[in-house]
């Protein structure tokens, strides 16, 4: 479904779907100074928690009471259980790999910076068949495709071209968030990206993302951040949006010949921003779902991400935590096939 302004027109009975990585996520710290071998030191934080780009964008999503799919794989253990209890009847048609599921162990710093140590697991085994299989039965043409973390997911990385244009050729409108690859932005890295980028709606990523496609250091980015947008643009399908997620600076998008950004309303407290990312995605593609503007789908990204990083325990906002005006949009009660509040009118209204 594509209109004649932005190339899309996402169907607000349609699902958000993920296609993804999801798993366990064990967090611990602060930890400043790595212990010496043969020693035991013990720390006052610890929380466990979803984790993986798909598992925290769906958790987000559920507190928003969006309409979703997830598409992912789990191992066959307690873990992969553990798991799919969070999501109740989201997580009835996952595939079961037998092997077991991916773990991540957080270590979290006094600067809130964070180093993650994973093991591979499910996430290793993870195909476009199985994908495939879980989009048997889902109705796409309208429905907001996110492809997130591919890199994570070895054995879908080849047939990833494939799969973005039959969702697309399906009507999907497709998002794509490699986010950071595991062995930085090599060349065969980038020859994949530019590969699937004339397939994406919505590229979401961050500022490091963005330089790394580029192949230019973050400070060069930084320094005309609009230039290098527009740059990486041009590389999308006709259209297409590119969003720049830019911490504590906000967020940047590019569409055309527009390019607009939207800041931070307020300072955040921040006590560990894993997920951020992924929790700014789905205040984006919820408010874009609903018709929101470009801005006002930047705004929704920023105050959904801004409070979830800053909770403890990590609580996933509902419509109720967020500010009256991105409240306002993202609720369902207040939209209409044909009339879309923009943010300054709910705020001004």
């Amino acid at each position: 479904m594509r209109n004649s302004i932005t190339g899309m027109r996402p169907d607000p009975k349609r699902e958000i779907i993920s296609i993804g990585t999801i798993n366990v996520d064990q967090l611990l710290g602060p930890i400043d100074d790595w212990p010496d071998r043969g020693t035991e030191t013990v720390y006052p934080q610890y929380e466990m928690r979803v984790g993986g780009g798909g598992g925290i964008f769906g958790a987000a999503l559920m507190a928003l009471g969006a309409n979703q799919r997830m598409v992912v794989n789990i191992g066959r253990d307690e873990m992969g259980d553990w798991l799919k209890s969070q999501f109740g009847p989201l997580a009835e048609h996952w595939h079961q790999s037998d092997t077991v599921t991916s773990v991540t162990i957080g270590l979290t710093h006094s600067d809130k910076e964070r180093t993650f140590l994973s093991n591979e697991g499910h996430s290793a085994l993870f195909d476009a068949d199985m994908v495939r299989k879980m989009l048997s039965h889902a109705e796409l043409d309208g429905s907001i495709a996110l492809l997130v973390g591919n890199f994570l997911m070895p054995r879908l990385v080849p047939d990833c071209t494939d799969l973005l244009g039959e969702l697309r050729d399906a009507g999907a409108i497709v998002a794509l968030d490699t986010a950071w690859p595991t062995g930085g932005w090599t060349d065969a890295v980038q020859d994949h990206v530019l590969g699937w980028l004339p397939m994406v709606d919505i590229l979401l990523i961050n500022d490091a993302e963005a330089a790394g496609l580029l192949g230019i250091d973050g400070e060069t980015f930084t320094a005309n951040v609009d230039l290098h947008i527009a740059q990486i643009a041009k590389k999308l399908a006709p259209g297409a949006i590119v969003v720049v997620k830019r911490g504590r600076h906000g967020a940047s998008a590019c569409m055309g010949d527009d390019i607009v950004s939207a800041a931070v309303p307020g300072a955040v407290e921040v006590v560990d921003t894993v997920g951020a990312g992924d929790c700014f995605n789905a205040g984006f593609l919820l408010a874009f779902q609903r018709g929101a503007g470009l801005v006002d789908c930047l705004r929704a990204g920023i105050e959904v991400a801004g409070k979830t990083i800053a909770s403890h325990p990590r609580h996933y906002p509902g419509l109720g935590d967020l500010c009256a005006p991105i409240s306002a949009l993202l609720d369902p009660a207040n939209q209409s096939k044909t009339d879309f509040m923009t943010f300054d009118q709910v705020e001004n209204g």
